[in-house]
């Protein structure tokens, strides 16, 4: 059956045609009527032709419109997918641009670069030799737990001593010069380890115990000595430039944590190719710490110079313009003067993060743990996961935690809950992935606890001078890196005897890890309560009040 097209509303539809028998039935009176339906396509197809071209040119202009309204909105074309493209790469490449050029002044940033990467290079050199420095502490050498334990406690200790000296040191000297020292120690420490290897063939093993823990000593004594006048040379930098130092501090970050990946890799491979020999992989750690020595001297020589100069004309103006008549205390009266001018919050903070740093004893436990599952080639995978976790979510963690104090705490009690799951795992699951979750989880409780905690601290103490000693917040920060050395040396010597017990009674290497969940959670109670019922959940006890988000 044929059909034909007749119009309606919603376009075309199509009906059965009538047959020519149905006509001749048709009366006479409706014979025109029917002929005329007959006649229907012809003047149908017609309309419907002229109609349609009407709706396709109305349907090309709508086309043209919308592409170039498109277009005006910023949405390309398939015509312009390149273009788009190339816009996309340009923008992600001036992002990257601006993160390694956090200060407009290009010398400044030039100087910049050469610190961070001065930095990232001394961590490379460290973990070359601490990757593996634990195994060959044990087996070699045949230290026990507590007394890794112990000479990690003593490394901690004199490292923060050494950070607080250096920082007055800085201030004397200038922190140009404090970094080159600071470096040159750390260049001529790495090769201590490397002759590990011939002071045990030659000399036994006693002698070598005491060479290598001169050598540990001496290492975090050098990093110590590079520490607090790297942080001064950034403030000083920003101020030159007349920038923010937050993204200075930020590049600093992510540059020695990738070095300390790249550190962990050349370890794991040099001892993977080497036939597993401690001397040669220790040996390495020779190479990038020469790197970082001539690079701080190239980019630093000439503003160590210009910086004492500048401190000695400054100190003596100082001096000409001192008051007679300023009040003068003596040695305790300036003690009770800085101990009153610090508010309960900051005492309360430090109780907080003291029992915290009990839980952060050295990640020696952990490889020492670990290496009952895994290959000694498979070790320096921990490192790396810490590392790759910390640096992806370290700074979403910061920016939630500047919004209020109790995103602060909530931010700090995750942290808390990451460091618990850390030691449960690492107790109680002893599988090669039960290693690497609870790597993870080590990962994220670093990032989001680390910085979080010293910038609780750090909103509590005075930026203002005191009347009779001046300004307190270097020697307050002094006082806080004493107090976290104390604490790390214990926590380092009670893990070493927790592991001892825990493996005497037949339960493996997981007494530091229980004892690190106990402080965990007092650290985590102790928030709570002082946030409850002390001044850490009080907005007004903060000394820089933090912004509101938006």
């Amino acid at each position: 059956m044929s059909s034909i097209m007749v119009p309606s509303c919603s376009g075309r539809i199509f009906a059965p045609a009538l047959p020519p028998v149905q006509l001749t039935s048709i009366g006479t009176r409706h014979r025109k009527a029917a002929l005329s339906v007959c006649r229907l396509p012809e003047r149908i197809e017609a309309s419907f032709q002229h109609r349609s071209s009407e709706r396709l040119s109305r349907r090309e202009g709508l086309t043209i419109r919308a592409a170039a309204a498109a277009e005006g909105q910023g949405f390309a074309s398939d015509a312009g997918q390149p273009e788009q493209a190339k816009g996309w790469l340009a923008k992600q490449s001036e992002s990257f641009n601006s993160l390694l050029h956090p200060f407009s002044d290009k010398a400044i940033n030039a100087k910049l670069l050469a610190l961070c990467l001065a930095q990232a290079l001394c961590s490379v050199a460290t973990l070359i030799h601490d990757t593996y420095l634990p195994i060959y502490l044990q087996d070699v050498l045949g230290l026990s737990n507590s007394k890794i334990g112990n000479l990690q406690a003593l490394a901690q200790f004199l490292s923060n001593a050494s950070k607080s000296l250096s920082g007055t040191l800085a201030d004397i000297l200038s922190p140009s010069r404090m970094i080159i020292f600071g470096t040159l120690l750390t260049t001529l420490n790495k090769p201590m380890f490397a002759a590990s290897g011939y002071i045990y063939a030659t000399f036994g093993t006693v002698i070598t115990l005491y060479w290598v823990t001169a050598g540990k000593v001496f290492d975090r004594m050098s990093k110590g000595v590079r520490e607090a006048p790297g942080k001064a040379l950034i403030g000083e930098l920003a101020a030159a430039s007349g920038d923010r130092p937050e993204g200075a501090f930020g590049l600093r970050q992510a540059m020695a944590t990738a070095g300390a990946l790249v550190g962990a890799s050349i370890a794991g491979l040099a001892y993977k190719l080497s036939g597993q020999n401690y001397t040669v992989t220790f040996a390495l750690a020779t190479v990038p710490a020469t790197l970082a020595l001539l690079l701080t001297i190239s980019a630093f020589s000439d503003t160590a110079k210009s910086q004492a100069a500048a401190k000695k004309l400054a100190k003596e103006a100082k001096a000409a313009a001192a008051d007679a008549d300023e009040i003068q205390l003596s040695l305790v009266q300036k003690a009770k003067a800085l101990a009153g001018a610090l508010q309960p919050a900051y005492w309360q903070a430090l109780i907080v993060v003291s029992l915290l740093y009990f839980a952060r004893f050295d990640a020696s436990f952990i490889t020492l743990r670990a290496r009952t599952v895994m290959s000694r080639a498979q070790l320096p995978l921990l490192t790396s996961v810490i590392m790759v976790t910390q640096a992806f979510i370290s700074a979403p963690a910061g920016i939630r935690a500047k919004r209020s104090i109790k995103d602060r705490n909530q931010v700090l009690l995750f942290g808390y809950a990451a460091m618990i799951a850390a030691d449960l795992t690492f107790a109680f699951l002893p599988t090669v992935y039960g290693m690497l979750i609870g790597a993870a989880f080590v990962g994220v409780h670093m990032a989001l606890t680390h910085g979080v905690t010293l910038g609780m601290v750090a909103s509590y103490i005075p930026a203002t001078e005191v009347e009779g000693i001046g300004r307190i917040t270097g020697t307050c920060w002094s006082f806080t890196d004493f107090i976290f050395g104390v604490i790390l040396a214990y926590s380092n010597s009670v893990a070493g005897r927790l592991s001892d017990i825990s493996v005497r009674a037949n339960s493996g290497n997981i007494g530091c890890f229980l004892g690190g969940t106990v402080a965990t959670l007092l650290s985590g109670l102790a928030l709570v309560a002082f946030t409850s019922f002390g001044s850490l959940g009080k907005e007004e006890a903060l000394t820089t009040k933090p912004k509101k988000a938006t």
